[in-house]
């Protein structure tokens, strides 16, 4: 049949043509799952397959980076015969938008950090409860994954976006499954479902899934457990192991171990790195030469000279080829592209980083203008509240993030706070305001006022022209601030990206005024935020650099992986990340699999011998207190499978990976 022309091997025959009502596919990096995905469409809309309506069939990916590629590759392949459709092809929260429906304004991280205080201060049964902010949002996190119930903290939270009119995005799919289950969209639903990343799932949007499921439909889920690598938004690692409970019926079990993508010293380390796991260790079947190098630099500085130079090279040595950056930190990034574009000006990087992006307090802050200046709403004045004034970067959080004074405020405007509150409270004398936050929310008022003045927007002007007076990074950066360059670079990045979906944007509305257009990049902006989605990719783009978590789904022909010392990977676990020590341990591993099994060919893993304190401390690292210098060691897991990898070379010595 066509749908299994130019199948490599036999373990992606079932994925393609079995059928069953519920089948669950574990299927390792590189194993031809995607591939297998494809055609299974194929077949499910061929006339001599099932001959679906394209309607019929729902594809689940778990972020939009997989959806597009799926979109790309499911696309192409219906070109070869005739069909009624196009299967419905989504990531779960696109899908929960689309059915639900509205213009859902979703609350960024640093809005649902403000609503947390906000509840403890209105609710003091809850602070009593739960005690400290971080506990308090993580309870939330495991009623909205349907781990724990917390009912009384989830209808405090609701009170709350009730009054701001936004929307959790960890919530969409329980939203969606109880209107589902109340009788509401009783035409959503789907003979087949297919779900990718079944393991980055949470339970809500697992039981989600198999409610899209229509009677007598077939489900399948595909995954890898040891891919899982997102257990602070909540999901299962172990949903796979979980179908049969979850399906209430038999499951059908389909095994993918064979990598193809993968050369065999790679699939053998990672074997190694997850000699523990509860799946079926790979086997690799593709014959060509990997490509791998271990290179260690004197200190970062050095690192991203020295592997720029390396990676440049690579790109002018294999131009046609895929190249893939992934940096233990951000700002290992930046570093590497400023040395790229000293080398070559015109070297198209895309820097594809969303978590993060918003850390340092001028790029916060001009975020927080843009959107105020285009598309004002109370999640964002509440956001613009939960601060103090800083001309250093630093001590910019509050206690309790104004929780008191913002409250009363809210109060007083009815909930509705406007320009015209702003300016009202400017109007009254200062040291005038009481109560815990009371004169630092009269500044932040009298901020915005001052910064509308000098940001002023001309609704009629060229959009691009606002976008750069906004986002000029002179303008927001004090010279000598508490991470200057790191909040410099933000704001240039956020430029950057805006000016990209700006563009795409006058290409699709050509009619629109350009406070329209502008409306629509605040919009944008905030919910690719909102669910950690990499910002207005550069397809154009020669070299893709990320963090180890932003590459998820993507695979290159040239890898390289910068920062891997044990400070950077794994780090210190953060006080809220859930779980124990030793989850987080674990996960990181996973983590570092993802990472090296994205290669096709060329693998280079990357990191410096020291750093200097004060630069360690701007990135995070865990090096404790000392001296100028600290050391940074090779990262444990790394450890794991040294002696599976060529012994390391020094960077002055590397000849690189061409």
């Amino acid at each position: 049949m066509p749908w299994n022309d130019g199948v490599r091997g036999r373990q992606v025959l079932p994925l393609i043509n079995q059928d069953a009502e519920t089948i669950s596919v574990e299927a390792g990096p590189g194993t031809g799952k995607t591939f297998g995905l494809v055609r299974r469409v194929h077949r499910l809309l061929h006339r001599n397959g099932e001959a679906l309506p394209g309607r019929d069939v729902l594809v689940v990916a778990f972020n939009r980076v997989i959806a597009k590629q799926l979109r790309t590759d499911i696309t192409a392949e219906l070109t070869k015969f005739p069909h009624d459709g196009a299967p419905v092809i989504r990531t779960i929260h696109a899908l929960c938008v689309e059915v639900i429906g509205g213009d859902l304004r979703l609350l960024l991280p640093h809005e649902r950090e403000a609503m947390i205080y906000d509840i403890l201060v209105q609710f003091p049964a809850l602070r009593a409860r739960y005690g400290r902010p971080n506990d308090t949002d993580q309870a939330l996190k495991d009623h909205e994954a349907g781990n724990v119930e917390h009912l009384e903290l989830w209808q405090a939270a609701r009170h709350w976006l009730e009054r701001h009119q936004a929307q959790l995005v960890s919530d969409l799919p329980g939203l969606l499954l109880a209107r589902l289950q109340g009788g509401d969209f009783r035409d959503r639903s789907y003979r087949h479902v297919i779900v990718d990343e079944f393991q980055d799932l949470t339970p809500g949007e697992q039981q989600l899934v198999f409610r899209l499921r229509r009677a007598g439909g077939q489900l399948i889920a595909l995954g890898d457990p040891r891919q899982s690598i997102y257990r602070f938004r909540g999901n299962d690692r172990l949903g796979l192991a979980n179908l049969a409970q979850l399906a209430g019926g038999p499951v059908t079990p389909i095994t993918m171990n064979e990598c193809q993508r993968c050369p065999g010293p790679i699939v053998t380390a990672a074997n190694r790195l997850m000699a523990l796991a509860p799946a079926e260790r790979m086997v690799s079947v593709n014959a060509g030469a990997a490509n791998i190098h271990v290179v260690v630099w004197q200190d970062p500085q050095a690192e991203a000279a020295g592997m720029a130079r390396a990676i440049f090279d690579n790109i002018q040595g294999h131009p046609d080829d895929r190249h893939l950056v992934m940096v233990t930190r951000r700002q290992f990034g930046y570093a590497l592209r400023t040395q790229l574009a000293a080398l070559d000006a015109n070297l198209r990087v895309d820097l594809s980083f969303s978590e993060g992006v918003l850390e340092t307090w001028a790029a916060r802050e001009a975020f927080l203008l843009f959107c105020l200046l285009v598309d004002q709403d109370r999640a964002t004045w509440r956001a613009w509240f939960a601060y103090r004034n800083s001309d250093t970067g630093r001590d910019f959080k509050p206690p309790n993030r104004n929780a008191g004074a913002y409250l009363r405020l809210l109060d007083g405007a009815h909930d509705q706070i406007t320009e015209a509150t702003v300016e009202a409270l400017t109007a009254e004398p200062r040291n005038q305001q009481r109560g815990a936050g009371g004169t630092t929310i009269w500044d932040r008022a009298q901020r915005f006022l001052d910064l509308r003045g000098r940001f002023a927007i001309d609704p009629q002007a060229d959009a691009a022209v606002a976008l750069v007076s906004i986002f000029d990074a002179d303008r927001w950066v004090p010279a000598g601030s508490e991470d200057a360059e790191v909040a410099r670079l933000d704001i240039e990045l956020l430029l950057d990206k805006t000016a990209i979906s700006l563009a795409d944007e006058v290409d699709r509305h050509s009619n629109a005024t350009p406070m329209e257009h502008l409306r629509e990049i605040v919009r944008r902006l905030r919910q690719q935020i909102a669910t950690r989605e990499p910002i207005a990719e550069d397809d154009a783009s020669q070299l893709q650099v990320a963090t180890l978590w932003g590459a998820k789904g993507v695979t290159a022909d040239h890898v390289y992986i910068l920062g891997v010392c044990e400070e950077g990977l794994p780090g210190e676990r953060r006080e809220e990340y859930p779980g124990t020590e030793a989850d987080y341990m674990d996960e990181q591993r996973r983590l570092f699999y993802v990472s090296i099994t994205r290669s096709k060919q060329t693998l280079v893993i990357s990191r410096a011998a020291r750093i200097r304190r004060g630069d360690a401390q701007r990135l995070g690292l865990a090096v404790g207190i000392g001296g100028y210098w600290a050391t940074l060691g090779m990262s444990p897991f790394l450890r794991d499978i040294m002696n599976l990898l060529p012994d390391a070379v020094r960077g002055e010595q590397w000849g690189g990976c061409v």
